[in-house]
């Protein structure tokens, strides 16, 4: 074996969703296999706190509770409905982290490794150095928000990383 076939993950990678609520592990109170897409705004995680809202024409978009789009929607209450995760899902959801750090020699192969240890495959990085900070975003894929926070508090455990957090696409 290679020094490269040694850093292949030996998981299984977990399959992308189709849009049927079973697909992503989720219950929509009182219907069954309704079409589902979660919402790209809050990228809600398994383990997250959900509501489904009912898109005209595209089944129900599931938001994370304390996402900023929900506020507005709330104006409508009736196109709400209650959804809830359910069972084991095998399904991974992207995540977007922000992990702010002092800028130091071989930080990124330290980030690197931990999302790797962690079992969380990393889909794109952007690194910004400002000297003498460096701020490091990155959209991962992870299980649930209890591998999330395993991830998060590991990545504050770096030396010279100060702060690690979930982010929406938006910015914040």
């Amino acid at each position: 074996s290679t020094a490269a076939d040694d850093l292949i993950t030996q998981r299984a990678p977990r399959r992308r969703p189709d849009s049927s609520s079973s697909a992503y592990g989720i219950r929509v109170e009182g219907i069954d296999d309704v079409p589902l897409r979660l919402a790209k705004c809050c990228r809600p995680v398994s383990g997250d706190t959900i509501v489904g809202y009912v898109s005209l024409g595209r089944g129900i978009t599931i938001h994370r509770d304390d996402c900023p789009n929900v506020v507005a929607l709330r104006k409508d209450p009736d196109r709400f409905v209650p959804v809830t995760w359910e069972g084991d899902n095998e399904t991974s959801f992207k995540v977007e982290l922000q992990v702010d750090a002092w800028d130091r020699h071989r930080l990124l192969e330290d980030l690197s490794r931990t999302f790797a240890e962690a079992g969380i495959n990393i889909l794109e990085a952007r690194c910004i150095v400002s000297h003498p900070m460096v701020k490091n975003r990155f959209v991962v894929e992870v299980g649930d928000t209890a591998s999330l926070k395993g991830a998060i508090n590991r990545l504050r455990a770096i030396e010279a990383v100060f702060d690690a957090y979930r982010v929406t696409p938006s910015g914040g």
